[in-house]
C-alpha cells in the first residue's frame, strides 16, 4: 500500500480533507443534538494510503451533557427530559455532521473509544484521538502523526 508523508498529497486526498475540515468545522462552531467531547480517526486515511475510500472518524459523547440538553422544567418544577428527541440525537447528529459528505466520511457515535473497540470484530492496530474539548487543534495532532509514522517508517 503506497504511504503519503503529509494529509493531502492527491486530489483524492485532498477532497477528503476537506470534508473532514468541514465536519471539523461544524463540531467546533454548531450547536449539535449531542455534547462531543472527543474525535478519533482510524482507517486507511489515518495509515497514509494513497488513495484511501474515506475517512473513518469515532465520535465520543458525553452522556450527562447531552442528556441535559433534553431536560425541561415540567409545572411542577421538576426535571423532565424529551425523551422522543434524545433518542433521535444519533440520527441527528449523523444527519448534520454528514450533510455533503456523500459516502467520505464514515462516522460511528459512542460513549467512550473503549465500547467502540469492544464491538470490534477484530482489534484496531492503530486509533487517533485528534480532537478533545480539552485539546481543539486537530490539524496539528493529524499532522504530528503523520510526520512522526513517517520517520519510523
Amino acid at each position: 500500500m503506497p504511504l503519503v508523508k503529509s494529509l493531502t498529497g492527491n486530489k483524492r486526498r485532498d477532497w477528503l480533507y476537506k470534508k473532514l475540515e468541514k465536519l471539523m468545522d461544524t463540531i467546533e462552531n454548531e450547536d449539535l443534538p449531542m455534547y462531543i467531547k472527543e474525535v478519533y480517526v482510524f482507517g486507511s486515511f489515518l495509515k497514509g494510503k494513497e488513495s484511501p475510500r474515506d475517512v473513518d472518524i469515532v465520535l465520543i459523547y458525553d452522556s450527562n451533557l447531552t442528556t441535559k440538553k433534553y431536560e425541561t422544567i415540567g409545572k411542577k418544577g421538576i426535571p423532565r427530559w424529551k425523551m422522543w428527541e434524545l433518542r433521535k440525537s444519533p440520527s441527528k447528529l449523523r444527519g448534520r455532521l454528514k450533510e455533503n459528505a456523500e459516502n467520505t466520511i464514515d462516522l460511528t457515535i459512542c460513549p467512550s473509544i473503549e465500547e467502540f473497540q469492544r464491538d470490534l470484530t477484530k482489534e484496531l492496530d492503530l486509533c487517533l484521538r485528534i480532537w478533545s474539548v480539552e485539546d481543539r487543534d486537530w490539524c496539528s495532532n493529524l499532522r504530528n502523526h503523520l510526520t512522526i509514522s513517517e520517520k519510523e517508517a
